[in-house]
């Protein structure tokens, strides 16, 4: 009876022995973990089976869902495992007109930031701070968005008139001695905006081709009636011709010297007549020797009028012609 308690004893001690040597070999080995926080680098251990998440919080190191954990968070801890945590950094970005907006951001630079979020900067932005400028906790990074507009247009530049007075024609006659031509001035305008509002605006202007002056002559000699053979030799004239005098009428169109025909203009021949001459005509009255023709050859003087029914009028006819001067 004594032995069998004695084996009795003897068995549960030695029961006793294997459940305390089970639960010493079921517990997990001791496992020497490296720890990296924002470049801050410690050593720590654990005899407990947990996650890296786990064992993060178990030493106080708190981390959110912003932040960078290798390796990832779930993975279990193995021993000479090296666990890094970067911290993300909350700072304000303002991005021209937008509204600010916090973020969270692992990057190290603002370069990296922008390029993190895609953000890029046209000419002429403003950044307050250099692309290579550190990241901080409370940064606040704004760009300043400028833009500039450039129209251009074209404006036309209204000719002149001037009229001047001129003896080569009858009173109450108005000729077109050269015709006006509009000008032409180019203008350039630049709008500069800041985050989408107008803040200033340049006009430039650059005259590409000027007007030319319209130039009438006012006709101011006073028409006379065909003089008597008296009157003819009380006229002062350098030379009196007798020529064959013939008549036209050209509206709308011009002499040889460019000016517009009408009446007073002589075509003649001006190895007779030198253009420009002043001349008078009885039966015509006062005319200058400013156009030519192909039939006008020798002692033949063509007289324009202002109408066909007055050219016919006079058909042809001898005159004679007083040569006035220049």
């Amino acid at each position: 009876m004594q032995k069998f308690h004695r084996t009795k004893y003897g068995l549960m001690v030695t029961s006793a022995a294997l459940v305390a040597l089970g639960l010493t070999t079921g517990m997990s080995s001791y496992k020497s973990v490296d720890v990296v926080v924002n470049g801050h680098a410690s050593q720590e251990g654990t005899f407990a089976g947990e996650t890296v998440a786990q064992f993060l919080a178990q030493q106080g190191v708190h981390v959110t869902d912003y932040d960078l954990v290798e390796p990832a968070r779930a993975t279990l801890l193995q021993n000479g495992m090296k666990i890094v945590v970067k911290k993300a950094n909350a700072i304000t970005l303002r991005d021209g007109a937008k509204a600010p907006v916090e973020v969270h951001t692992l990057a190290n630079t603002v370069g990296e930031l922008l390029q993190s979020l895609r953000i890029r900067l046209a000419k002429g932005d403003i950044l307050n701070a250099p692309t290579s400028a550190p990241i901080r906790v409370g940064m606040r990074v704004t760009i300043t968005r400028r833009k500039t507009v450039v129209d251009t247009e074209s404006l036309t530049l209204p000719y002149a008139i001037q009229r001047q007075p001129s003896s080569a024609y009858q009173a109450g006659t108005d000729v077109v001695a050269r015709s006006g031509q509009n000008g032409m001035a180019r203008i350039v305008t630049r709008k500069f905006y800041v985050n989408g509002k107008l803040v200033m605006t340049r006009s430039q202007r650059r005259v590409i081709q000027q007007p030319v002056t319209e130039l009438i002559d006012v006709g101011t000699a006073q028409q006379q009636a065909p003089v008597t053979a008296r009157s003819d030799a009380s006229l002062v004239a350098n030379e009196v011709l007798t020529v064959v005098a013939t008549a036209y009428s050209s509206p709308g169109g011009f002499t040889a010297t460019g000016a517009p025909a009408g009446y007073g203009d002589v075509a003649v021949d001006p190895s007779v007549i030198p253009l420009g001459t002043k001349l008078y005509i009885p039966g015509y009255g006062y005319g200058v020797a400013n156009d030519t023709g192909g039939a006008i050859q020798g002692y033949r003087i063509d007289l324009c009028y202002n109408s066909v029914s007055q050219a016919i009028d006079f058909g042809r006819q001898v005159v004679k012609v007083y040569i006035l001067g220049h």
